[in-house]
């Protein structure tokens, strides 16, 4: 029809006198939506139970077969000077399941009792939730070790989480 744009794109294809050929576009792959939040208040932890490092974000995949890259970056990150095995792990999870364990690599371990602030622990996970309702994504964290205090969000640094569905 005159006027109208194809649904396709041209691609190679040596099979064909001129090298090219028209072919629909590819399908999966494409970033549906995309959601991120952030979070700037202190979170201090002095035990070894995990607790919520406040940083939070919810997706509602389109398609059960969609994937959901989780992107974090936890800033403010850092342990107390009071016990030489302090050290702060972090980890990530979807709803109430934890789906990856200690993305910080027990983060500000100094085999000394040293104040040790590490800045940023970041991590990009690949994830198949697997669903089309609401899905939420939160960091959690603890002294992998003792009761001293271990921290995320210091000097109100902000951390942040996004959250790309992926089209399969």
């Amino acid at each position: 029809m005159p006027g109208t744009i194809p649904k396709a794109s041209i691609v190679a294809d040596s099979s064909t006198a001129t090298g090219l050929k028209w072919a629909a576009p590819a399908g999966g792959g494409k970033v549906l939506q995309v959601v991120s939040a952030t979070y700037s208040t202190y979170v201090q932890n002095n035990t070894t139970n995990f607790a919520d490092t406040g940083i939070t974000a919810s997706i509602t995949p389109s398609s059960a077969t969609s994937k959901i890259l989780v992107v974090v970056h936890q800033n403010g990150c850092g342990k107390s000077s009071q016990n030489a095995d302090n050290n702060l792990k972090i980890n990530l999870l979807r709803g109430a399941t934890e789906i990856v364990a200690d993305f910080a690599g027990s983060a500000g371990f100094t085999n000394s009792a040293l104040y040790n602030n590490n800045g940023t622990c970041s991590i990009s996970y690949l994830d198949e939730p697997n669903t089309t309702s609401s899905t939420t994504y939160k960091t959690r964290f603890k002294n992998n070790s003792n009761s001293i205090a271990v921290f995320v969000q210091s000097g109100d640094s902000t951390s942040t989480i996004t959250l790309l569905e992926i089209g399969a």
